[in-house]
Parts: C-alpha cells; structure tokens; sequence
C-alpha cells in the first residue's frame, strides 16, 4: 500500500469517490483525509515496538569525545538497558541521573566501565569511551514513513501496518464530520490490538538474573493467550 491507496481505502469505506492523487491534491476532503493520516501514523507509530522501526546503532570511542549525537530518526530506546559494550556483553552500561554523573566529574572519580545520561540530543558518558572501544544499542526510529516521518509523495510507504492506518483514517473522518463513529472505533482497536499483539510475539523472561535490568523469577508469556 502507500498514502494513495491508504486513503483511497478509507474515502471509499466512508462512502466517497476515491482519489486519483493525495499529496498535491487541493480538494478539501483528500486534504483532510491525508492530514488524517498523518495524525494517526503518528499515533501508531508510538503505540508500540513495531519491527519495522527497531534500528541498530554504534558508537566508537575515540578515548576523549564524552557526547555523542542521537540518529536524526531517533525516537526513544527500547528497553531501560541499550547500550552495551562489544567486547563485554555480560551487562549493560548504566544510566545515571545528572547529580551522580556531576559528582564523579567533581571528584574525578572514573567508575571501571562508562556510565551515561541523556543530554539534550546527545548521549554523554563518563569516563570517554577508550580508543576504538565499541558501544552498540538499538533504538526506536520515528521514521515510520519511507525513511522519514512526513508525507512527501503519493507513493511513500509505511513500516507500520498501512491497514490499520486506513482503519484509522475512517473514524477519525467521521469523528471530525461529527457522524457515529462508535462502532468504526471498536473494529479498529480490535484489529490494532490484534497487529500489536502479533508485533510482541511471544515474551520470554529470564527466571535468573544475569544483570540488574532482570527482573526476577517469572514464566513465558504470551500476549495473544487471555489468562
């Protein structure tokens, strides 16, 4: 699918002509409706992991440099634990609040391993990463559309399930136009549900912890299973 057909499907859902173009068109309707989705991939694209948006990264230290730039696409990490050294997997580096990172520079106190905080659009560590040492994490990216995060062009497509956005598209109109909306809502948490439950796969948590970022004893879960 792509915007064009995102839309189409939804202007036709709604009882309305499909578009032959979105992005360049000035028909108020189709503007709505493509403003529509934007909004709701938004939306979706923050409701949880999807895959299609889990990134990769590195950082290669140099010995001095303490700041590193976050990605232009980044959103947020994806677990409390993303950054890892290559040459020491056995736990994650820690995060600290600004306080305690402030009190290590005073005090020139080097912990064994870099900690890090969030500093604006950079990730800051303490002591700088050694020469050549490698930190590698995994992030969300915000970019949901074709490698961005807004509409360019009738033919962008989405890394996100484009359906949902369609499903999206047909109460957010009605809501808008002030019609029922009611039941078109529920049949699109339904189905969201159902992507974002397929998306989660089943959960497999560690009955022994290895690192302070497990969290205890537990079972395999699956989230498409009602206890």
């Amino acid at each position: 699918m792509s915007l064009l057909t995102i839309v189409s499907d939804a202007m036709t859902q709604c009882g309305l002509t499909a578009p032959t173009l979105v992005y360049a068109s000035t028909d108020a309707t189709v503007k709505l409706f493509m403003n529509l989705a934007q909004v709701e991939g938004d939306a979706l694209s923050r409701a949880t992991a999807w895959r299609g948006l889990k990134t990769s990264g590195t950082i290669t230290g140099d010995g001095t440099t303490t700041q590193f730039a976050l990605p232009a696409a980044f959103h947020r990490f994806m677990t409390p634990y993303p950054f890892w050294l290559d040459n020491h997997p056995s736990s994650p580096l820690f995060k600290v609040g600004d306080a305690e990172l402030l009190s290590f520079q005073v005090a020139e106190t080097q912990p064994t391993r870099p900690v890090w905080r969030m500093k604006g659009e950079f990730i800051e560590f303490y002591p700088a990463p050694d020469s050549g040492e490698i930190i590698k994490y995994e992030y969300l990216s915000q970019y949901w559309i074709s490698g961005r995060a807004r509409w360019s062009a009738d033919d962008n497509t989405c890394v996100i399930p484009e359906r949902l956005i369609s499903l999206g598209l047909v109460w957010r109109f009605k809501q808008a136009k002030g019609f029922d909306y009611a039941e078109d809502f529920r049949s699109y948490q339904i189905e969201r549900n159902k992507e974002m439950m397929v998306e989660g796969g089943v959960q497999t948590i560690r009955a022994r912890s290895h690192f302070l970022g497990d969290y205890g004893n537990t079972v395999l879960v699956d989230p498409r299973v009602n206890p």
